[in-house]
This record gives C-alpha cells, sequence and structure tokens, in this order.
C-alpha cells in the first residue's frame, strides 16, 4: 500500500518532535524496540522516497543515537546495516548526526 507523501511526512516529522523533546520520557526497557522500528522504517527508504521524509527519518535516528547511551556502536551498526544495499539514507544520517551533537535542545545526559 502506497502512502501519501504529506501522512509520511506528518509521521516522520512527529516521530522525529518526540525523540527531540521526549525521549528522557520513555522507560530505558522501550529503547531498543524504537530504535529497531526507526531502523527498520529507515530500510524502506528507496529511490522513491521524498528526501523530506528521509531528512526527518534520519534526524530522528540521529537523536535518538545521541540519547541512548545504551546503543554504544551506532557508526559500526549503522555502516553495516545500510552500507551494502541502502547508501542514501547512511550518508543523510552521518550528516545530520554532528549537526544534531551541535543542537542545544538535544537533551544529552539527561
Amino acid at each position: 500500500m502506497k502512502r501519501d507523501v504529506e501522512s509520511c511526512y506528518f509521521a516522520a516529522q512527529t516521530m522525529r518532535t518526540k525523540i527531540h523533546q521526549s525521549f528522557h520520557e520513555l522507560p530505558p526497557e522501550v529503547h531498543n524496540s524504537l530504535r529497531d522500528s526507526l531502523l527498520e522504517h529507515i530500510s524502506q527508504i528507496n529511490e522513491g522516497t521524498s528526501t523530506v521524509i528521509v531528512t526527518q527519518l534520519c534526524v530522528a535516528l540521529a537523536d535518538l543515537a545521541l540519547q541512548m547511551p545504551s546503543w554504544q556502536r551506532v557508526t559500526l551498526d549503522l555502516i553495516n546495516r545500510f552500507s551494502q544495499n541502502n547508501i542514501w539514507p547512511l550518508l543523510e544520517i552521518l550528516t545530520v548526526l554532528p549537526e544534531e551533537l551541535e543542537s542545544r535542545s538535544v537533551r544529552l545526559g539527561e
């Protein structure tokens, strides 16, 4: 089933916003499940996926990685998962990760 761009963008943006602003409210036992779900959505990205959706999903994952101390091998895990078949989201994540690290609004260490 093909979804329209506006609905997918809204969902991706909502996910990014919730992770960015409210991740600290989630109990630690659901962090891995959220990460795995987000990785699965990013795995579905293809050349037909709107760039605005890709960016929102990748920023969400970058914010998650920065706020999830239990995910210790972020870069290696991402390279292993995306370098063979899906390089576009990998490059996007690696681009936005340092940008999000510099963001004053990401809640690091809380």
